[in-house]
């Protein structure tokens, strides 16, 4: 078999996979737009850059402060 055989198979196998996967898979319903997102980060460089997104995104959404402790093993 040549080359150009086997590239135009893999390609249209490619294609083939990605059309089963995108219509196999479960995909959500509706969108819930009143669905909470929550965000954390620790008291590193990370927190601090947390506060400040938040602080900018005070501006156009809704944001409630709540203090949840969870624990995660830093490296």
């Amino acid at each position: 078999m040549s080359i150009q055989k086997k590239v135009v198979i893999f390609i249209i196998g490619f294609i083939a996979v990605g059309f089963l996967i995108s219509f196999g898979f479960p995909k959500e319903k509706a969108m819930n737009e009143n669905a909470e997102i929550r965000i954390g980060a620790g008291d590193d460089l990370s927190g601090v850059l947390m506060k400040e997104t938040v602080e900018l995104l005070s501006e156009t959404y809704e944001i409630k402060d709540s203090l949840e402790s969870s624990s995660f093993q830093d490296c």
